[in-house]
């Protein structure tokens, strides 16, 4: 069991620049000890982005709050993910008083190829970043532990509600829990909310690979002409280590979905790197287009656990911060209106965009609509800004801005 102390400001403003492994000690009586009703404010099942963010903001709106992590890993563990820290994230942070990047880790170009090999590349406006999540969650997570969260190495079994409380483990009580456990939620399989299947969830591998040398250092996207299902894109990010997250994602509705056809499409779209020897782990991203009730009774869902993934971009870090962020505020100060609040303030974020995407990602197989989009990109800047606005934050294409989309339909391509 690992703990931090407490800081001193109530309302503290926390840099945390790299993870810093240090512990400190603070006397407290075992966790099983703690068997009274309402041991907790509020416990958060998942230490990840969503977790961390919930339990930063819940210590903000209340400083003397006691707020729980669980986490079945230790800090620093790996998450399989592109590792793209979008501008949108950093300005998330920075309204929770924390900052979890580098400049070596900023990438300021984004390169789209489109299924016909046309591509659009462009300096973005704000800068991106690319932070292996072993280090990102694990600053998040300082973070958290700094504003005086108490954070726990243990594996959920089982949660219990009653009228007035939820219990973990038979252990650990609190008026709250937020389920930030993942696309594999054990805090949502035991509300009963069915997992994503089909088209409504993505598999994808990814790796580390060594940059080869003289590689511009932009994000790519490339996405594939043998349309599966869903995204079929490859991603080939840069880290500030020498190497690259490269990967392959896909609907797990496709036929093809299988592991060995996924490392395939990702050795034919990404034949500059060298995939010999490189770890590829696997992974699944439940997407928007079918999401589970936010809340139900005394649980709230946030991040992948919520199936907060963008269908278009497979980005999911931005709406973890915004989800738990918003669980976090909801639970710490009005437990039992939780349950209204959370969805309620969830809905007036993103309702929109995900009212739009999910119509949108109806056509997203059908080659044209890819290489429309990076044509329109590539012709029109103001769009390929949009583009990445919908793409990695909450916003949403207004009519005019998809009937630009349209018009670029019937122009000829222009060579990248």
């Amino acid at each position: 069991m690992s703990w931090r102390s407490r800081p001193s400001s109530s309302t503290p403003h926390v840099s945390v620049s790299a993870p810093s492994g240090e512990v400190l000690p603070v006397d407290m009586p075992p966790a099983n000890t703690y068997r009274q009703a309402h041991d907790w404010d509020l416990i958060i099942v998942g230490a990840g982005p969503a977790g961390s963010a919930a339990a930063i903001a819940a210590l903000r709106a209340r400083p003397e709050a006691r707020v729980l992590l669980l986490d079945r890993a230790p800090r620093g563990r790996d998450k399989v993910c592109g590792d793209g820290i979008a501008p949108h994230v950093v300005r998330e942070l920075d309204l929770l008083g924390v900052t979890a990047i580098e400049p070596q880790e900023y990438v300021g170009t984004v390169r789209l190829i489109g299924p016909g090999g046309g591509g659009a590349g462009a300096v973005t406006s704000d800068p991106g970043y690319v932070v292996p999540r072993a280090e990102f969650d694990a600053r998040l997570l300082d973070a958290a532990v700094a504003a005086g969260a108490h954070f726990e190495v243990t594996k959920v079994r089982h949660t219990v509600q009653s009228a007035a409380s939820v219990t973990i483990n038979d252990t650990f009580t609190a008026p709250v829990v937020i389920g930030a456990d993942g696309s594999n939620s054990i805090v949502r399989r035991q509300l009963g909310e069915p997992a994503n299947r089909g088209r409504a969830l993505a598999v994808a591998i990814r790796g580390y690979a060594p940059t080869p040398v003289g590689d511009p250092r932009e994000l790519v996207i490339r996405w594939d002409s043998q349309r599966s299902g869903g995204l079929c894109y490859a991603w080939a990010f840069p880290t500030a280590h020498g190497t690259t997250n490269v990967g392959y994602g896909m609907s797990a509705g496709a036929p093809t979905h299988s592991r060995a056809n996924l490392e395939h499409r990702l050795r034919t779209l990404l034949p500059e790197f060298d995939l010999d020897g490189v770890k590829l782990t696997g992974h699944t991203l439940p997407l928007t287009v079918s999401r589970p009730r936010a809340a139900v009774g005394r649980a709230l869902l946030v991040g992948d656990a919520a199936s907060l993934i963008n269908p278009f971009t497979g980005e999911g870090i931005f709406s973890a911060i915004v989800s738990g962020a918003l669980a976090g505020k909801a639970a710490i100060e009005a437990p039992d209106a939780a349950a209204i609040a959370y969805p309620k303030a969830l809905a007036a974020r993103f309702d929109r965009q995900y009212r739009q995407t999910s119509a949108l990602y109806r056509i997203i197989d059908l080659p044209i609509v890819l290489d429309t989009v990076v044509r329109a990109a590539q012709r029109d800047r103001p769009l390929f800004d949009r583009l990445l606005e919908v793409g990695l934050g909450d916003a949403a294409f207004t009519l005019g801005e998809l009937a630009r989309f349209g018009m670029h339909a019937r122009r000829p391509a222009r060579a990248a």
